[in-house]
């Protein structure tokens, strides 16, 4: 049976052209209770066996990982409302110059309301693990080796059984050879359609208005005390690069350089890896 998520593509467009700016659950609430499959098949690839499964091409029919991916955008237009502004003008569509999102900014309650609809399970991670963490703003440590650590949080996370949704985004200190404050928190950020406060960059961007929906969606997972990054991915078709392994996994783990910044045009989209969970 072809995939149903792509009707999150309904809601974006419904978002963005239909609400007052601060609108929440008395937009979502009732668009979600009038879909419960969406709700159940999210729940499905939310098993932790279902990173194991690969998902087909359904001739015409949009994917489950391009369903997941407007899905995703949702997400992104919903955690905007606790993101700070910013006029640099590297934020905007490149290929038009105008904002990614073009909709009003929903009130903070949307996304505890979005998330109580799909039954998504907040996560409960203190200690800072790129997995789990989007970093935000970094406060530098007088000691340069101090590991990173969560001081604030500015949006929590959701997790749908064991695939994750979103990372919380958090404020952390940290010695310098750990994270540099500014790359940290100001290079791009990809696997990301868009963001208030910085630079993304998104496989859909600067394609036409059909062709970035077949976009798919990066699947991590969380399951028998591992971390899977990027299940989806290929690494047959990752085309050479000048980064060592190491920056490599990083940017796949935090995605976003963490101490050098190693730009906007990388292509770290097959990349994947397995780690212990904490």
């Amino acid at each position: 049976m072809p995939s149903t998520l792509w009707e999150f593509q309904d809601l974006f467009v419904e978002l963005r052209d239909g609400p007052a700016a601060g609108w929440g659950g008395e937009v979502l609430q009732p668009w979600l209770d009038r879909r419960p499959h969406l709700v159940a098949e999210l729940h499905e690839l939310g098993r932790p066996d279902s990173r194991r499964v690969s998902v087909p091409r359904e001739g015409n029919h949009y994917t489950a990982l391009e369903g997941l991916y407007a899905f995703s955008r949702i997400v992104d237009v919903l955690l905007s409302a606790f993101q700070p502004g910013n006029s640099d003008p590297q934020l905007l569509d490149w290929t038009s110059g105008k904002p990614w999102w073009r909709g009003t900014i929903p009130g903070t309650s949307a996304w505890s309301t979005f998330r109580a609809a799909i039954r998504a399970a907040p996560l409960a991670e203190s200690s800072f693990h790129p997995f789990f963490h989007e970093i935000v703003s970094v406060q530098v440590s007088d000691d340069a080796d101090e590991p990173p650590s969560v001081i604030g949080e500015f949006w929590p996370g959701a997790i749908v059984g064991s695939m994750l949704v979103a990372r919380a985004g958090v404020a952390v200190r940290a010695g310098a050879h750990h994270l540099d404050a500014d790359v940290a928190a100001r290079s791009a950020l990809y696997w990301a359609w868009w963001r208030c406060n910085r630079r993304v960059v998104d496989p859909s961007h600067g394609w036409g208005h059909n062709s970035q929906w077949s976009t798919d969606f990066r699947r991590d997972y969380i399951a028998e005390g591992h971390l899977y990054y990027n299940v989806d991915a290929d690494p047959s078709r990752q085309p050479n690069r000048d980064l060592n392994d190491a920056d490599r996994i990083d940017l796949l783990r935090y995605r976003c350089s963490i101490r050098t910044d190693l730009g906007a045009d990388q292509l770290p989209f097959d990349d994947t890896f397995v780690e212990q969970a904490p």
